[in-house]
């Protein structure tokens, strides 16, 4: 997000010569929107200005000719985490002997792209029987992750990391640190330390599409034509 995308329509023919018009499939296009011509400038793009745009070639003769594609912008956002039991409900502590639920939820587009890792104190977390790592859940969102910690020990203290990434790379990863520790016997009172790292870069490309000559990949700075 942050960069510029344009998107350029060409005609090839047509007597009298067509207008061209842009329009977004869901909604108005975005205010910030530049048009010139066949030219349509999207300064500053954020995710909510992905969706499928077309230009419309019309010159009141015959059918307007029309050329679609998707943008994509593929970000991660949002990163947040929740501890079960609720270590700040009086009436629910957590304990040593007790299952602790640690779950990390983040914002991904494309969802279907997003995967996660589990580290503790900097070293990757396997799934096993006593730590059980679960990639879906489908009594919670999507996007969600949980780390199953059964029968707590005072061995488990310590930092545990759940990071999201998208398949493919392009955008920085986000990172959810959370610090269990205890300084008591049979309590094992949460101390939290709390960091989302999040630096995400914008990688806009086509989807579902199969236009002949027409690459919609973009970088910044460049351009996309799209041939009528």
């Amino acid at each position: 997000p942050g960069e510029a995308i344009t998107l350029v329509c060409v005609t090839t023919g047509g007597e009298p010569a067509p207008t061209l018009t842009w329009v977004r499939s869901i909604g108005a296009l975005p205010e910030k929107t530049v048009l010139n011509g066949g030219t349509l400038t999207i300064p500053a793009i954020t995710s909510d200005d992905a969706g499928t745009y077309s230009c419309i070639a019309n010159n009141n003769v015959g059918n307007p000719a029309k050329k679609s594609t998707n943008i994509i912008v593929r970000a991660l956002k949002k990163g947040r985490f929740w501890i079960t039991p609720d270590p700040y409900h009086k009436d629910d502590n957590i304990q040593i002997g007790r299952e602790v639920k640690i779950s990390c939820q983040v914002e991904a587009v494309p969802s279907e792209e997003l995967t996660f890792s589990w580290f503790k104190n900097g070293r990757p977390l396997r799934s096993s029987e006593r730590m059980v790592i679960t990639q879906t859940d489908p009594d919670v969102s999507p996007g969600t992750t949980n780390l199953d910690i059964i029968d707590l020990k005072f061995t488990d203290f310590g930092t545990y990391t759940c990071v999201a990434s998208l398949k493919g790379g392009g955008i920085s990863d986000i990172s959810i640190d959370v610090n269990i520790s205890s300084s008591t016997g049979k309590a094992a009172p949460l101390h939290l330390d709390f960091t989302v790292v999040a630096l995400p870069q914008c990688v806009c490309k086509r989807r579902g599409m199969n236009l002949a000559g027409f690459p919609i990949t973009w970088t910044p700075g460049s351009q996309s034509v799209l041939l009528l």
